[in-house]
């Protein structure tokens, strides 16, 4: 079994290193282009479409990649879609702005009959629930709070975990492309890896939020270790009010670990404390600025490749609501 170390949060930053940001991400581009995926040239492919390193449903952002292709990006895109089934409900509920505006919500139905779906939406600033399910939300006047259940559409965990994995790519410095060559291969279904842990760990901040999104790539310091080994490289995606981190999959270099029975030693990023106390998380933050923060903490198995239903709930105080009965 995967062993997960909690640890104190510092000891995270002993065994990994900061690599690659999205926060400090080349946007120039080379005189002749070359996709980092399919490695094709612009001789042979189109770089016609604005591709983000980080996706814009996650937030609006300026993190363009010059370096992938039109077909590429369009596979990518499909992974993508996924992402945003998965995290939809923080988006619309944390009021985040994707690439033209804030998401709106739209729950699957409950046996296709039309009038089950609850659609949430932010108008005006505000947000407004067309509730088809009415046990969908209990309300607790007396102490201003609310629970609703988001009846998520039909997803698939692994792309999903796909969809992370590519943020990671895209930030990979180039010198180390062809070390994960096989990963990447993978991703555009041209292969098999051996190896991947699908896991993601998912830290819900209260009552805070990021002022913009961002990516940070972390890579290990040292593989082994006595009792097993640390994945190569973390992911950690930072948005809305959500940080997620995720292992991407080991190089071709390191496919026999497993072989060896050795297992992944999988340290956590230190989510549970943010820099500072504003309301919005600064994302040029550092490691010795962190102060605690009240949060939730839960971890999801994306291995799946089959469609699948999910339920979330999620737990928020209000200062005023208005309700409206048709």
């Amino acid at each position: 079994m995967d062993k997960l170390n909690k640890g104190n949060g510092l000891h995270f930053w002993k065994v990994y290193n900061l690599i690659a940001s999205t926060i400090n991400l080349s946007n120039s581009s080379d005189i002749i282009r070359r996709c980092r995926f399919c490695r094709k040239c612009e001789s042979d492919v189109s770089f016609k479409m604005k591709a983000h390193a980080f996706p814009e449903l996650l937030g609006a952002n300026d993190c363009i990649s010059y370096d992938e292709c039109d077909k590429c990006n369009l596979l990518f895109s499909s992974y993508e879609s996924h992402l945003s089934k998965y995290f939809l409900p923080y988006l619309s509920m944390v009021q985040v702005k994707g690439k033209k505006k804030i998401p709106a919500f739209t729950s699957r139905t409950e046996n296709n009959e039309e009038k089950t779906r609850t659609v949430i939406k932010s108008i005006d600033g505000k947000l407004k629930f067309e509730l088809g399910n009415r046990d969908d939300l209990v309300y607790d006047h007396e102490n201003k709070k609310l629970s609703i259940r988001f009846r998520l559409p039909p997803f698939k965990p692994l792309h999903v975990y796909k969809a992370l994995v590519k943020i990671g790519l895209s930030i990979l410095p180039t010198d180390r492309l062809e070390k994960y060559r096989a990963v990447i291969d993978w991703m555009l279904g041209e292969a098999s890896v051996s190896d991947y842990i699908p896991i993601v760990y998912i830290t819900k901040v209260v009552n805070r939020k990021f002022a913009e999104p961002f990516a940070e790539l972390y890579e290990a310091n040292s593989i082994f270790e006595k009792e097993g080994f640390y994945p190569e490289l973390t992911l950690v995606v930072n948005f809305a009010n959500i940080v997620t981190q995720i292992f991407l999959p080991l190089s071709a270099h390191f496919d026999y670990l497993r072989s060896n029975q050795k297992s992944p030693l999988l340290e956590m990023y230190p989510a549970s404390a943010i820099y500072n106390q504003n309301k919005e998380v600064s994302k040029y933050a550092k490691p010795n600025d962190l102060v605690k923060i009240d949060y939730r903490f839960e971890y999801a198995d994306l291995s799946s490749a089959k469609t699948v239903i999910r339920d979330e709930l999620i737990y928020l105080s209000y200062e005023s609501f208005e309700r409206s009965i048709k």
